[in-house]
């Protein structure tokens, strides 16, 4: 089952209570980025650690990235968790949501998702997509909590109403498998499609073999709603990919 990324990508908090402290905070996190992209990341590093120090939370969990990926830097997965820590405990989001990935991964700490689900669900709290996301699949898999389909069902569905390629999958799965939820072959072929059309590859394999379970209207009519859902986005297209079988 295919598990969010690490890593969510760097984002410059763009309010702060002075302006001249803002532009030299934003300057700083944007000549980080800018050295990044260029794959130099000790100038990427240089650029983030005074802000880190004085406690920024943002600039915090990109030295944290760089520590756990070793880019400019000795790999330290400690250290890298200590960076994240710093940048959770200021509220970010992004940080919590990397700490429970280093705990379910077993980098840095000894592997736990019990621990992780801490983080997930103080990020989820936030809003977070991805860290709902991780939420859904522990309770797919029983990992850290004890297994429940339904809760994961909902959980994999809310978030891939908003896109969510990940859970657009596992929903996929879940609706063509029938074991925990009426079997829709057809919204499961759609719903993979989905996935599938965001780059997750994994999607393939459930939209083909959702394919082989539909009939020829039925194969139209799901290809109808999914030019809808590309075109007006998920929500706009709901109604009609929860009326297909």
């Amino acid at each position: 089952m295919s598990a969010t990324s690490r890593f969510l990508a760097c984002c410059i908090a763009l309010s702060w209570p002075h302006v001249g402290i803002a532009d030299t905070r934003e300057d700083q996190l944007r000549a980080g980025l800018a050295a990044m992209e260029r794959q130099h990341y000790a100038t990427a590093m240089r650029a983030w650690y005074d802000l880190a120090t004085a406690g920024d939370p943002q600039a915090q969990h990109n030295i944290g990235y760089l520590y756990e990926e070793g880019l400019g830097v000795t790999q330290q997965y400690d250290v890298a968790m200590e960076w994240y820590r710093r940048a959770a405990d200021g509220g970010l989001a992004e940080a919590e949501h990397n700490l429970g990935m280093m705990y379910v991964e077993g980098r840095g700490a000894a592997k736990s998702w019990a621990q992780g689900l801490i983080y997930f669900r103080k990020a989820a709290d936030k809003g977070l997509t991805e860290s709902r996301y991780m939420i859904a699949l522990s309770y797919f898999e029983g990992e850290g909590q004890i297994q429940n389909r339904r809760l994961a069902y909902e959980g994999f569905r809310e978030t891939a109403i908003e896109g969510y390629a990940d859970s657009q999958y596992m929903l996929s799965f879940m609706l063509l498998d029938g074991n925990d939820v009426k079997r829709r072959s057809a919204q499961a072929y759609v719903w993979a499609a989905l996935a599938l059309i965001q780059g997750q590859q994994q999607a393939q394999e459930i939209r083909d073999a959702a394919a082989m379970r539909i009939d020829e209207a039925e194969t139209s009519d799901a290809l109808f709603v999914l030019s809808q859902c590309e075109s007006s986005g998920v929500k706009g297209c709901l109604r009609s990919l929860d009326s297909l079988p």
